[in-house]
């Protein structure tokens, strides 16, 4: 499914390398971590495996074909329907409301139905137990309810492979096994998820764990 070949990169600002000659795979039906201390270049190899980030060298293969070689509109293509990513960072619109940020990104391609895009995101915030929240507002909402709302936002359209930086960092215990079983129900479907965390328990869900410094 996902194949990362050589990749390379390095910090602009002072050229330090923080990714050299990586190698990975994912398969179909795969829960992969990677796992690393803050800096190791977790976040950065996630950005380029979602087709996000340019690598300086390498390729990453999307069923055989390299992201990088794609046209703008075939990569954004792959990210409307293949490929969820979930950055760090939780990106939303403050003047519109959950259900809208969720749904609104989705709405003006070409076989959208907005109806059927708000059934499936209130099915996903309903099995996350925060469907009462599609109605209120960004900062309204804890890191914890954040997290959960993006995982939604990235999931809405089936892709087949989610891509999620630090999906647990800074929630408590409680919510973070919320999200990881919410993970695992994903690949128990039929998809693939591949996560970058510090989260020791992660691996309680994760099918093959790597070391970010070992691959």
């Amino acid at each position: 499914m996902l194949s990362a070949e050589k990749i390379s990169k390095r910090y602009n600002n002072n050229r330090r390398q923080i990714l050299d000659s990586i190698d990975l795979t994912l398969d179909e039906g795969e829960f992969v971590a990677i796992m690393g201390e803050s800096g190791s270049g977790k976040s950065t190899l996630l950005a380029i495996l979602a087709g996000i980030l340019l690598p300086e060298e390498g390729q990453v293969l999307f069923d055989g074909k390299d992201l990088y070689s794609l046209s703008d509109a075939e990569l954004s293509e792959v990210h409307r329907k293949k490929i969820g990513y979930v950055p760090q960072s939780n990106f939303f619109l403050k003047n519109y409301t959950i259900l809208e940020n969720i749904v609104e990104p989705f709405v003006n391609t070409n076989d959208a139905d907005p109806e059927e895009l708000s059934e499936k995101a209130l099915a996903h915030l309903d099995r996350l137990g925060i469907k009462d929240l599609a109605d209120r507002y960004p900062h309204e909402l804890s890191g914890g309810e954040q997290k959960r709302v993006a995982l939604v936002r990235a999931l809405l359209t089936d892709p087949r492979l989610l891509i999620a930086d630090e999906p647990t960092t800074g929630l408590d215990s409680e919510t973070g096994k919320i999200i990881l079983q919410y993970l695992s129900d994903y690949v128990a479907s039929g998809h693939s998820v591949l996560v970058a965390t510090h989260d020791e328990h992660v691996k309680e869900y994760a099918g093959r764990v790597l070391d970010i410094t070992k691959i």
